[in-house]
């Protein structure tokens, strides 16, 4: 099965459940990349382009006012990784689902008379890249 090749400008989407939490993201989601080859005039993404993401959020959860955090890619899969191009690193493809992260920066409060906080762990979601060429694939 062909994978196409995720380039600077495509979306991210996040599946809304985090542990407990309930994630929407306040900004879009999008890649940076930085790799030098170019398709249709935008560059491709490499390994170590899906660390610089970095997507604000609200949350909410049952019982509690709303909370803030930043949403981020934990894990690529198997499938989203292309071996090594030119000699640096190897290309982020479209695959399946890939592994995210919640982390909690301002807590949602519990509504009871004492507010709680949120504990700040993060949780563990999933994600997928939305891509918006069909030329190039992997595979």
């Amino acid at each position: 099965m062909k994978n196409f090749i995720v380039l600077e400008g495509d979306m991210l989407v996040f599946d809304p459940q985090f542990a407990h939490r309930i994630v929407t993201p306040t900004a879009p989601a999008m890649m940076r990349a930085t790799g030098h080859a170019k398709i249709n005039g935008r560059r491709v993404c490499v390994m170590g382009d899906e660390k610089q993401v970095q997507v604000p959020a609200t949350y909410v959860m049952p019982g509690h006012t709303p909370g803030t955090g930043m949403l981020t890619i934990m894990t690529l899969l198997p499938n989203q990784q292309a071996p090594l191009y030119r000699s640096r690193a190897g290309l982020i493809l479209k695959g399946q689902e890939f592994i995210a992260r919640f982390t909690p920066l301002v807590p949602a409060m519990s509504t009871t008379p004492t507010p709680v906080p949120d504990p700040p762990t993060p949780g563990i979601g999933k994600g997928r890249f939305i891509t918006t060429q069909f030329l190039a694939s992997v595979g």
